[in-house]
């Protein structure tokens, strides 16, 4: 590359970045998608150049991609990986312990409580977002042979959406509880409209948490927190769209893209 002001310097890609990269090269796909790519949700404070910096220490991701690869065996190595990442060398296979130790260290040194977002992903959501990149870099790998691999997004972080014909993203595995029994007593709303639950400034969908019988509007059907699971989408599965609550509830719809 050439700079068009005169005086500047000229800089050499193949020879100077290349050669400085060419250990870390073959992981360049595979640490661009676990940091966040356009299918891969990126890691707060966690960037590019970090990643860089970690691979050049020696840290791999040669097992991301590899459709042969033992998802277990590429998750523990993508852990280690973040790990270091958030500057923690010790080793572990649970993002989970490495989100104590940092929030023990940062509890440490101020008697704030840190930031939510400056902290790692637990191991349940952190686990959906290594299938994904694994998937998203199998495909990468596969570009100039046209031959794409033959894994399942079903089976690696996304969920099949049959009525809009598209995938959206897996959170956590079916069954897992987004927060422990004792701390989704702790976290509950006050919300007590007629609509409960419908914008931001309820507790529980700010912290995208459901709502619990512990709620003032107590979970149920009346609650509008998208984050809960109930039957309230198969109890009205059979409701005519043209009965009076069909017409009702797209009302409400209409009213919430006014405002």
């Amino acid at each position: 590359m050439q700079s068009p002001i005169m005086g500047r310097s000229c800089i050499d890609v193949k020879e100077e970045t290349a050669r400085k990269h060419s250990a870390i090269v073959p992981e360049l796909l595979a640490l661009h998608a676990l940091t966040g790519c356009d299918s891969v949700a990126a890691t707060y404070g966690i960037g590019k150049t970090k990643a860089i910096a970690v691979a050049r220490k020696g840290y791999t991701l040669d097992q991301l991609g590899k459709p042969l690869a033992n998802i277990v065996e590429v998750t523990e190595q993508a852990t280690a990986f973040m790990g270091a990442c958030y500057g923690i060398t010790t080793p572990t296979s649970s993002m989970t312990k490495i989100r104590q130790k940092l929030w023990a260290q940062k509890t440490g040194k101020s008697t704030a409580a840190p930031k939510l977002c400056s902290l790692p992903p637990t191991t349940e959501v952190f686990e959906q977002n290594v299938r994904r990149a694994h998937h998203q870099v199998a495909h990468w790998y596969s570009a100039l042979s046209g031959d794409p691999p033959t894994l399942a997004a079903v089976e690696h972080g996304w969920e099949a959406d049959d009525t809009n014909k598209c995938l959206i993203p897996r959170n956590m595995e079916d069954g897992v509880s987004y927060a422990p029994e004792h701390i989704l007593k702790l976290v509950r709303c006050g919300c007590t409209s007629e609509r409960a639950c419908r914008g931001g400034k309820c507790g529980c969908m700010g912290r995208q948490l459901p709502c619990t019988m512990f709620c003032t509007c107590g979970g149920g059907t009346a609650c509008s927190n998208p984050f809960n699971i109930t039957e309230s989408a198969t109890d009205h599965a059979d409701i005519p769209d043209d009965s009076e609550e069909a017409n009702d509830r797209a009302m409400d719809v209409d009213d919430e893209d006014d405002e």
